[in-house]
């Protein structure tokens, strides 16, 4: 008798767990198809956003190219300055000339 009532408890603890077992795999599977739905959208927000930066690089300068476009107008007025200089020095040195043949009687 003993041994019947044993194995009905070792019964009903298994369908109990059993039972557990499946609940929780529902619960599992809810949370898959939430998780599923959450990448989905999170993809098309990914999309989304890919197609606002490629509107934008239309729009506005990279970086690169406004670095590139800076530097090349860095060399221009360096490039500027020096001739200035040059024209500096060779009016100084005309002046220096004109001076010298007004003192020369």
């Amino acid at each position: 008798m003993f041994e019947r009532h044993l194995q009905t408890a070792i019964q009903l603890t298994l369908v109990a767990l059993l039972a557990w077992a499946g609940l929780k795999l529902v619960t599992l599977g809810e949370h898959t198809a939430v998780l599923r739905e959450r990448l989905v959208y999170q993809g098309e927000q990914i999309e989304s956003l890919r197609r606002e930066l490629r509107e934008w690089s239309e729009l506005y300068y990279r970086k690169t190219d406004a670095d590139r476009e800076i530097g090349s107008l860095r060399d221009n007025v360096r490039r500027t300055n020096e001739h200035v200089t040059e024209l500096d020095d060779r009016v100084a040195e005309l002046n220096d000339r004109i001076t010298d043949l007004e003192k020369t009687p």
